[in-house]
């Protein structure tokens, strides 16, 4: 692997059979993952999202004419696509969903990033780290992300392709135009972020070789929009009006800035078990562009961290899991290759980091830098903000790097501190919330609130009963005892029989209060109660669903027999 922030973009280093053998093991653990980790789709499937291209995917197969999701960017191309995968699949949403969703998602998401190690000549437990991430972190989706991951792949500043000049131009123009007939929001945005790239960020190509890159790069875009308008009007006589309508301006009239939401840190969704990525993302956006860490990364670095970076989009208008994990796989590459790149650089880095007079000042000015960018880019309602974070990021990554100097080390301290305390301070917040929410003891306060008054009419005054078989908080709440040494009913009770019975028939357990029906069926139990107890209360508590049934040992004599109802906070008789 190259020195991390030097200029060479070329790797003579041979690949290696360990890279190779790497690498091969990858794409089996890919497919692998890719088949266990689909389940068979059920009627719910064809009402979602995912349903919805399963729809548009069959009416393709059948001849309709495709246009465009400007939406999700879902363009023609697309729908050939998963056209395409519908008929391999016979028509299976399952087969389907997996070829386009796990397969070309996050199995072939895998295989690109150990491919981007292959290129960049990565350390194989490096190429093992990255693959893993995307697989079970950082985990596209479906075909559309890995598209990202493909941009990246290919443009890489480095190796064989930059080598041959007319065949990198060939590519930064067929990429652009390629990607627009996929998805129109990716080909914009990386598109995008391959110019800031060029302008910004590059270190191996004079000024001129960069300003042809990004007139190759634009000049891909509109080849793909003009073939586009040229061959629906050509191919089906769509008129360029109606294709502007379905394709460029007209469907931007219907999404003003309300689609864009405000990322409150410390309010973060938590439907999903993978909160922990929502948090971290945009600590680790922002990593790469502290500028002590730009500094020192590699141009191929830089690109991944750009193109990650631009995707904020995204995730910043809609704030959930689905939207962050799924662009998050480049963002995680950027992170994990400057790791590794400062890793091996490590004794040159701690021989070039020194602590200015003016240290404190410095380190606030980076944290103001810090806190201003997250503060601006996912605080405000409206495209703007996504703007103005690249904005922000980049500038504080190319100026602060080119004109700190010794200060750099400072700032970018300042910086890291912010960018750490985001995702440390919204786990606590996260916990707190938690903790508020869960409502751990809501079924037990219910039952004590509404069965507690019926539990006090049946015992006669006594304090023993025996709860079965759960919500055990019930002897606290109630301020019962258990007259009985039992309270698991668990699968192998009924090695308990010859004890408990002989009490079910006497008496010594005066009230059994039933929450809820025995996991494991007890015959022997049950029917014991059956014969010795009278159902005194019948409590049906309708918010938590629960059914509570306290039963008196008929040796009490009789008692009043009820059946209640709670309904809309009201206690009532059932009938």
């Amino acid at each position: 692997m190259a020195s991390p922030g030097d200029s060479r973009t070329d790797h003579t280093e041979p690949v290696g059979i360990i890279r190779w053998a790497t690498f091969a093991g990858v794409c089996v653990v890919a497919l692998v993952w890719a088949a266990y980790s689909v389940g068979a789709q059920n009627g719910s499937f064809l009402t979602q999202d995912f349903g919805a291209q399963y729809h548009l995917a069959e009416i393709t197969a059948h001849g309709a004419i495709p246009l465009v999701d400007f939406e999700h960017g879902w363009n023609a191309g697309s729908f050939w696509v998963n056209a395409a995968l519908y008929a391999i699949a016979g028509g299976s949403p399952t087969a389907w969903y997996f070829l386009w969703g796990r397969l070309l998602g996050a199995g072939l998401g895998a295989v690109l990033a150990a491919a981007i190690g292959l290129r960049l000549r990565l350390h194989p437990a490096v190429m093992i780290a990255l693959a893993l991430g995307v697989l079970l972190l950082a985990t596209p989706l479906h075909i559309k992300y890995t598209i990202c991951l493909l941009w990246v792949f290919v443009l890489l500043p480095t190796g064989w392709l930059e080598s041959r000049p007319r065949l990198a131009a060939a590519a930064r123009i067929l990429l652009p135009a390629l990607v627009f007939w996929q998805y129109v929001e990716l080909a914009v945005l990386l598109t995008g972020a391959s110019g800031l790239f060029e302008l910004f960020a590059r270190r191996s190509a004079s000024w001129r070789t960069r300003i042809l890159n990004c007139v190759q790069l634009a000049g891909g875009f509109v080849l793909g929009l003009v073939v586009q308008a040229v061959a629906y009007k050509l191919v089906w006589g769509l008129s360029f009006a109606d294709f502007n309508r379905q394709v460029i301006l007209g469907q931007t009239e219907t999404h003003e800035g309300s689609q864009y939401a405000v990322w409150n840190f410390f309010d973060l969704p938590t439907e999903s078990g993978r909160f922990f990525v929502l948090a971290l993302y945009p600590f680790a956006l922002l990593i790469p562009f502290v500028p002590l860490v730009w500094q020192r990364i590699s141009d191929s670095t830089r690109l991944v961290a750009l193109a990650g970076l631009v995707l904020v989009v995204v995730p910043i208008r809609r704030v959930d899991n689905p939207h962050t994990t799924t662009v998050s796989a480049l963002v995680l590459l950027a992170v994990v290759l400057a790791v590794a790149e400062l890793y091996e650089r490590r004794t040159s880095l701690a021989a070039g980091v020194r602590a200015p007079a003016i240290a404190l000042p410095l380190a606030a000015a980076g944290a103001l830098w810090a806190a201003a960018t997250l503060w601006i880019g996912f605080g405000l309602q409206s495209m703007a903000g996504a703007v103005l974070l690249v904005a922000l990021a980049v500038a504080g990554a190319v100026l602060g790097s080119t004109f700190l100097r010794g200060a750099v080390a400072a700032v970018s301290a300042g910086a890291l501190v912010v960018l750490g305390c985001v995702p440390a301070l919204a786990s606590v917040d996260h916990l707190n919330d938690m903790r508020r929410d869960a409502k751990s003891f809501q079924v037990t306060d219910a039952i004590t609130r509404w069965a507690g008054p019926e539990y006090e009419r049946c015992s006669g005054g006594t304090r023993e009963a025996l709860v079965m078989p759960n919500y055990l908080e019930l002897y606290d709440t109630l301020a019962i005892t258990n007259p009985t040494p039992y309270y698991l009913f668990h699968y192998d009770f009924a090695q308990y029989e010859d004890v408990l019975v002989p009490q079910l028939e006497d008496g010594s357990i005066p009230v059994i209060i039933e929450t809820m029906p025995l996991h494991t069926p007890q015959p022997w139990l049950t029917d014991a109660i059956r014969a010795n107890y009278v159902p005194c209360s019948v409590v049906r508590i309708e918010k938590q669903a629960t059914t509570v049934t306290i039963w008196t040992h008929k040796s009490r004599g009789r008692v009043e027999q009820r059946d209640l109802s709670v309904r809309g906070g009201e206690i009532v008789a059932t009938r």
